[in-house]
């Protein structure tokens, strides 16, 4: 077993690794590519001061746990741009995260499993604070667009009719799922997606 120090050492490796994973996702500029650190942060703080305003039956502690570790394996396996994802293309992104949970249990089991292990409780999604944490995860994307009007869609190309059929899919599975637990979280996606498909495509 590696020592406490050395293992403090390997977490900020992991954790500069994270940082350097750049999303499609832009700052408000509308050119800087967010990191894989920005979106955690901002969705930590976000889903906390949600959490402590609309529901104060969930653990906030918890929350603030899941929402720093949601994104971890991506230090290993990468941002996948989902927007309209294929099946073989999410098929692909499980593979690879799967992968990166792997390497990551491999490398902190035995130190500090505290890491693995709440990947795995986040990734069950069998509490409502997984749930939450990943209800508003969906949201972040669209507060990025939001703040730049759209800007990554219109780099991109994308069409009205395509970012209306990937948002409304996407919360579609959410309501499907355990969205309808957080119905005030569906309504600010649902307010977010009206503002973006105004300003982008004005």
């Amino acid at each position: 077993m590696i020592s406490n120090k050395q293992g403090l050492i390997e977490i900020g490796k992991l954790v500069f690794a994270f940082a350097r994973v750049k999303r499609v996702t832009l700052y408000e500029d509308g050119i800087t590519p967010e990191s894989d650190t920005d979106h955690t942060v901002m969705l930590s703080i976000c889903a906390c001061s949600l959490a402590s305003k609309l529901y104060p039956n969930l653990d906030i502690g918890k929350v603030a746990q899941f929402a720093i570790i949601h994104d971890l394996v991506e230090a290993y396996a990468g941002d996948t741009n989902t927007f309209n994802l294929s099946d073989a293309g999410r098929v692909e992104k499980e593979k690879r995260e799967e992968e990166a949970l792997t390497r990551i249990q491999s490398e902190f089991n035995g130190v500090y499993p505290w890491i693995p292990t709440t990947i795995e409780e986040y990734e069950s999604l069998q509490t409502d604070e997984a749930q939450f944490v990943k209800v508003v995860d969906k949201v972040m994307t669209k507060l990025t667009h939001r703040m730049n009007a759209g800007a990554y869609l219109k780099k991109e190309g994308k069409t009205k009719e395509e970012t209306l059929s990937h948002y409304g899919n996407q919360t579609k599975s959410l309501g499907d799922t355990y969205g309808d637990k957080f119905p005030e979280i569906i309504e600010i996606l649902t307010q977010l997606t009206d503002d973006i498909l105004k300003e982008a495509y004005a």
